[in-house]
């Protein structure tokens, strides 16, 4: 008795949701008339906007009486804050503070990542920490920035003394070469 009253709702339920919604009248909005469209001689198809024209206005160019013009050169090392961490640098170096030093000069490299300066301090650390690879990783990518011949004469001296503690005896004589060229 119980199946069969189970059965006879489960029926009705099912039918319940089979059965189709009544319809609601939708309301239609009415459409625009079509555009005209005109088709020139070339055969390309032309159909205006509905917006209203782009109308072109002058606006007026506010220019200050005052620039306010800071000039540095390309890598950055005269900006005030490369100079102040590059003093911190020296300073840690000398007292024989390497990760202090290290720290700097990395912050300094955020700022100025083209400054020679930068890498030769860190190229020195590395040579102290006795990381001979790294030390001449770092000189030679401070090569490529260098301008000067004494900035570049220290870089391929600490490149020799990676080279020899490394026992490289190419690289070193590559080094010598280049410091004779200077």
């Amino acid at each position: 008795m119980i199946k069969k009253t189970a059965a006879l709702i489960g029926m009705l339920v099912l039918a319940g949701c089979t059965a189709t919604p009544e319809k609601v009248p939708t309301k239609t909005t009415p459409k625009p008339p079509p555009k005209k469209v005109t088709q020139p001689s070339s055969g390309v198809k032309i159909t205006p906007y509905d917006q209203k024209e782009i109308k072109r206005q002058s606006v007026p160019v506010v220019v200050p009486q005052q620039k306010v013009q800071q000039k540095f050169n390309d890598d950055g090392s005269q900006l005030p804050a490369f100079k102040n961490l590059m003093q911190k640098t020296q300073v840690a170096y000398k007292q024989q503070q390497l990760a202090e030093a290290e720290r700097y000069a990395l912050q300094a490299q955020r700022i100025a990542p083209q400054a020679t300066e930068t890498y030769l301090y860190l190229a020195l650390i590395a040579e102290k920490r006795k990381e001979y690879a790294n030390a001449e990783a770092l000189a030679r990518r401070g090569l490529s920035y260098a301008q000067s011949n004494a900035m570049k004469k220290q870089l391929w001296s600490i490149i020799l003394r990676a080279s020899e503690a490394r026992n490289h005896s190419i690289k070193a004589q590559e080094a010598r070469r280049a410091l004779q060229a200077l």
